[in-house]
């Protein structure tokens, strides 16, 4: 059901946000390809789970 895979991606989510590393103030992570790649998937998935919702 459409509320299930809505449950399941938000599971996705939480987990997907574990894998980011928490960016400490003061240090240059914006330039860290790393980072940046890290929140384009992290707007990927949000995108994906809005679509359900």
């Amino acid at each position: 059901t459409k509320l299930k895979s809505a449950v399941q991606l938000q599971d996705l989510l939480d987990a997907t946000r574990m894998l980011v590393p928490r960016t400490r103030p003061g240090r240059e992570s914006d330039s860290d390809p790393k980072d940046l790649e890290h929140a384009e998937k992290l707007r990927q998935v949000k995108a994906v789970i809005e679509e359900v919702l």
